[in-house]
C-alpha cells in the first residue's frame, strides 16, 4: 500500500486574549497528530513512542476512524516538523511542542486559560485609601462605557471587571507578571505529571524545532562591514529562540521541552507575551524570584543565559523583554526555514499552516476614506496596530520562489540524468555484487572525472564549497567559545579563514587538484555538508520510486523496505549534522576555539595561523568524515542490495556514485543543499473567516473586542472562543488531511459524515466542561444538527 508522511509546519499570531482561540486550535492539532502516532503503534508500524495506555479522547478516536478511512486506500502520517510563535501565539506554540515532543496532556493549560486569564485573577487591585478615591470613577466609566464602547460590553459581567481593573495601580501595569509565571509553571508541572520516558509523537530520526520571538528592550550592538568607515553598528532588539527535540534511537529523546527545561520556556513564554502596558517587562530576575518562591530549581539557567539569551551574569539587573510580536508578530521566516530541507521517511505532502484569529479585512478603495488619524490614535497605532499587522506577503511569495526552484531542479536533474548515467556506466559495473571498498573506488573515479570534465567551471564550484564550509566552521567555533564566555566575532574570524583558504587553493590555478593536495585533504575532512547533499539526492532518487516504479513493480519492490533503507540514510543525514552542534564536541575543541578570540584582535599572523590550524586539525579528527564515508558505503553496497530489488538498487547506485556531476551543475545556482523530496510546501490558513461551515457570515470572536483584551474580561466569552478555535481548526485540519489523500479520500457523502463525527465527538467533550453560557453548546448542537440535515 502506498504510505504518505503529512508534515505540517505550524505559525501562532500575537493576539492578546485571542490566545484562547488560538489554544483550542492546539488541542486540535494534538489529537490529530496522537491520532495519527497511536493508529501507526496499532497497527505495527514503528518509528514514533506514544503512551498507549492513556485513554484516547472522543475527538482522537474520531481522527483515528478519518485515517482508517484513508488507510483503506493510502497509509498517512501526520508529523508536525516545527512550530513558530509570537506573543499569545508564542505561549500556546511552547505548549503545542512540549505536549507533541513528549506526548503530554493540554488539559491544564485549557484550565490555565478559561479560569485564570480573567483580569480578576491577572490584575494587581489598589486597595487602602487610593483603591477607595479610584472607585470615584465609576459613574464616568459607565458613561464611557454607554457612549463610547457601545456594544462590545453590554454584557454586566464584563462592565464590572472594566471597572475593576480601571480601579487597579496606575501609571503601572496592570497584570502581575509573576503571577503569570506562576500559573503557567503550575500547568507545566501538571503535564509533567502525565511525562514517561522514552514517550514522544515525534517519528524515530526527525526532530521538531520551536521558535519564539522576543523583543529586547535594550537591544544588542550589531556590527556590519561597511566600505567607509570600515563598519558601522546598529541596535538589534529581534531575538528568536529556538527550542529542539530530536528523537534520536527508540526511546530515547534529545530535547529542549523536557520537565528539566520548563523554566525557560516558561520564561520565553512570559517574555513573548509581555504585552507593553499590560505586563511589566520580563527579566531573568523575576524568574529567579518566583522560582526562589516555589523553592524549585533552574537546571540549564547559565546554558539558556549564554546561548539562548546571550547575556551574562552582569547583564541582568538592565536587561529586559518585552512582546515579541513588536518585532515579528508573525513569524514566517524562521519555520520556512527548518522545513527548507527536513527529512521524511517516505513520500511526503507538506503544507505550512497559519493561524490568525482576526484576518485584516481590505477596505474597498471605492468605500468613503477615514479622516486623518488624531494625535493619540497615531501613537497607539505604531505601537500596538501597525506592528501586529506587518504583510506576509514577502514569505508567501519567498515558499512559491522555492517551489519554482524544486520544479527547475526537477528539471535540471532529468536534463543532466542521460549523460550522467552514459558516464558512470563506463566506471560502474552492471552486474555481480559490488563490495564497499570497490564503491569507494568508484566514487574517487566518477569525482575525478566529473571535476576534470567541468573545464574551467570547476574552479566557480570550488571556490563556492570552500566559501560554505568556512562559513560553517565560523560558526561553529564562535558557538564553541561562546560556551566558554568568549566574544568570538565571526566576521574577523572569516577574514582570518579566507586567508587560510587563498594559501590552499594556489594548487587550483593548474588544474582540478590531486588525491593529496591539500584542498582535497581540507575538503576531504571538512566538508560535511558535500555528502549531505549526496544523501539528499540518493533519497531524492528514492522518492521517486514512489511516484512511479513502485506502481508498475509492486511485487519486487517492497516499500516497506525502501522506507527503511531511507530511514538508515536519514540516521546518517542527522550524524553529519550533529557535526556542526557545539554540543558534539568536549572541553578541549572548546578551549582551543576559545583562543581564536586572539586571533581576531590579533588579525592574521604566523602564531594565529598556528591556532587557527590547530583547530581545524582538531575539528577534522573529531568529524570523522572518512569512517562516515566508508559506512555510507557500505550501506550502499551491501544494505542497498539486500533490501532492494537489483535493478532498483544499480539505478540507485549509478546516483550515489555520480553525485558529483549532478553537484557541480546545481550547487552554483543552488548553493544550498537543497535537494529536498518534494517540489512544493502548500500554505493554509486557519481563522474563522475560512471554516465558516458552523459559524456562517459575519461571525467574530468574543476576545477580539476591547482591541483583542475582551476575553479577559468574561469567561463565557473564554469559553466561545476556546470552543470556536477547537471546531475551526478541526474544519481546517480534515481538509488539509483530505487534500493530502489525493484520490484515496473518501466521496463526498462519507466525507461529510466523517466531518461531523469528529464536531460531534468535540462537542461531546466539552459539554460536562463549557457552562458559563448554557446556550453556546446547546446552539452549535442545532447548527450542527440542521447542516448535517441538509447534507444528508
Amino acid at each position: 500500500m502506498k504510505e504518505i508522511e503529512l508534515r505540517l509546519a505550524l505559525v501562532f499570531y500575537g493576539g492578546v486574549s485571542l490566545a484562547i482561540y488560538m489554544h483550542g486550535v492546539s488541542r486540535e492539532v494534538l489529537n490529530l497528530v496522537r491520532a495519527s502516532a497511536c493508529r501507526s503503534e496499532r497497527i505495527g508500524r514503528n518509528g514514533v513512542a506514544p503512551v498507549m495506555e492513556r485513554a484516547p479522547s472522543p475527538t482522537q478516536l474520531a481522527y483515528e476512524t478519518l485515517l482508517d478511512r484513508i488507510g483503506q486506500t493510502l497509509d498517512m502520517r501526520v508529523v508536525v516538523d516545527a512550530i513558530a510563535g509570537a506573543s499569545a501565539g508564542g505561549v500556546n506554540g511552547i505548549m503545542l511542542a512540549r505536549a507533541i515532543a513528549h506526548d503530554l496532556p493540554l488539559d491544564a493549560h485549557t484550565s490555565l486559560w478559561l479560569k485564570n486569564a480573567d483580569v480578576t485573577e491577572l490584575a494587581r487591585p489598589q486597595n487602602g485609601l487610593k483603591g477607595y478615591l479610584k472607585s470615584g470613577i465609576s459613574p464616568v466609566l459607565d458613561r464611557m462605557i454607554s457612549t463610547q464602547l457601545k456594544t462590545d460590553i453590554e454584557d454586566a459581567e464584563t462592565r464590572e471587571k472594566l471597572r475593576t481593573l480601571m480601579q487597579s495601580r496606575w501609571f503601572t501595569p496592570p497584570f502581575s507578571g509573576e503571577r503569570y509565571s506562576g500559573w503557567m509553571l503550575d500547568a507545566c508541572r501538571e503535564m509533567d505529571r502525565h511525562h514517561k520516558p522514552g514517550a514522544t509523537l515525534i517519528p524515530r530520526s526527525q526532530a521538531l524545532d520551536l521558535f519564539v520571538t522576543l523583543t529586547d528592550y535594550r537591544g544588542q550592538v550589531r556590527r556590519i562591514h561597511i566600505d567607509d568607515p570600515a563598519y558601522v553598528e546598529e541596535w538589534d532588539h529581534r531575538r528568536l529562540l529556538n527550542f529542539r527535540a530530536v528523537h534520536r534511537v527508540p526511546f530515547f529523546l534529545q530535547s529542549d521541552l523536557g520537565p528539566d527545561s520548563v523554566p525557560e520556556l516558561v520564561f520565553a513564554a512570559r517574555a513573548t507575551s509581555s504585552f507593553p502596558g499590560a505586563f511589566p517587562p520580563a527579566t531573568v530576575l523575576e524568574m529567579d524570584h518566583v522560582l526562589a518562591g516555589r523553592r524549585e530549581d533552574w537546571p540549564h539557567r547559565q546554558d539558556f543565559l549564554s546561548r539562548g539569551l546571550e547575556l551574562k551574569e552582569d547583564d541582568l539587573s538592565h536587561r529586559c523583554f518585552v512582546d515579541g510580536s513588536v518585532v515579528m508578530n508573525k513569524p514566517f521566516s524562521p519555520v520556512i526555514e527548518a522545513i527548507r530541507n527536513r527529512p521524511a521517511a517516505r513520500e511526503v505532502a507538506r503544507r505550512l499552516i497559519y493561524v490568525d484569529p482576526v484576518p485584516a479585512a481590505v477596505r474597498d478603495p471605492e468605500a468613503v476614506q477615514p479622516p486623518l488619524p488624531g494625535f493619540f490614535r497615531t501613537i497607539l497605532a505604531s505601537l500596538a496596530h501597525i506592528p501586529r499587522n506587518e504583510p506576509v506577503g514577502d514569505d508567501l511569495r519567498d515558499i512559491e520562489e522555492r517551489n519554482r526552484r524544486g520544479r527547475w531542479l526537477a528539471q535540471t536533474i532529468s536534463a543532466a540524468a542521460p549523460v550522467v548515467d552514459k558516464a558512470v556506466r563506463k566506471i560502474v559495473p552492471n552486474r555481480g555484487r559490488i563490495k564497499p571498498e570497490a564503491l569507494t573506488r568508484y566514487r574517487a573515479e566518477a569525482n575525478k572525472t566529473a571535476h576534470r570534465q567541468a573545464g574551467y567551471a570547476f574552479l566557480n564550484y570550488e571556490a563556492l564549497k570552500l566559501q560554505a564550509v568556512s562559513l560553517r566552521l565560523s560558526n561553529l567555533m564562535v558557538s564553541l567559545a561562546r560556551s566558554q564566555g568568549q566574544n568570538l566575532r565571526q566576521d574577523e574570524l572569516l577574514s582570518c579563514l579566507a586567508v587560510y583558504m587563498e594559501r590552499l587553493t594556489r594548487s587550483l590555478e593548474d588544474g582540478p587538484p590531486e588525491a593529496g593536495d591539500d584542498v582535497v585533504l581540507f575538503l576531504r575532512g571538512l566538508d560535511v555538508d558535500f555528502r549531505v547533499r549526496r544523501l539528499r539526492f540518493a533519497i531524492r532518487k528514492l522518492n521517486s520510486y514512489y511516484q512511479s516504479r513502485l506502481r508498475d513493480e509492486a511485487s519486487s519492490a517492497d516499500p516497506g523496505k525502501v522506507d527503511h533503507f531511507k530511514s538508515l540514510l536519514y540516521e546518517q543525514i542527522d550524524h553529519l549534522a550533529h557535526r556542526w552542534d557545539a554540543g558534539f564536541y568536549g572541553k578541549s575543541t572548546v578551549e582551543l576555539a576559545s583562543q581564536l578570540a586572539e586571533v581576531e584582535r590579533d588579525g592574521p599572523s604566523p602564531e594565529s595561523s598556528a591556532k587557527l590550524q590547530a583547530t581545524l586539525d582538531r575539528l577534522k579528527s573529531l568529524m570523522g568524515l572518512p569512517d562516515l564515508d566508508r559506512l555510507q558505503d557500505e550501506l550502499f553496497a551491501v544494505k542497498g542490495a539486500e533490501l532492494l530489488p537489483n535493478d532498483l538498487w544499480r539505478d540507485l547506485l549509478r546516483s550515489y556514485v555520480g553525485f558529483a556531476f549532478y553537484d557541480l551543475v546545481t550547487l552554483p545556482l543552488l548553493q544550498s543543499n537543497d535537494f529536498s523530496e518534494v517540489s512544493e510546501v502548500l500554505v493554509d490558513r486557519i481563522s474563522p473567516k475560512d471554516a465558516c461551515r458552523l459559524s456562517g457570515e459575519g461571525f467574530r470572536l468574543k476576545g477580539a473586542a476591547l482591541n483583542s483584551f475582551g476575553a479577559f474580561f468574561n469567561r463565557s466569552w473564554r469559553e466561545h472562543d476556546y470552543l470556536w478555535g477547537r471546531l475551526n481548526a478541526a474544519d481546517r485540519l480534515i481538509s488539509v488531511v483530505l487534500s493530502a489523500a489525493g484520490p484515496g479520500k473518501p466521496d463526498a457523502e462519507e466525507e461529510e459524515e466523517l466531518r461531523h463525527q469528529i464536531f460531534r465527538a468535540i462537542l461531546e467533550e466539552e459539554e460536562p466542561k463549557l457552562k458559563a453560557d448554557p446556550d453556546l453548546i446547546r446552539g452549535v448542537k442545532a447548527k450542527l444538527e440542521t447542516l448535517f440535515a441538509v447534507s444528508a
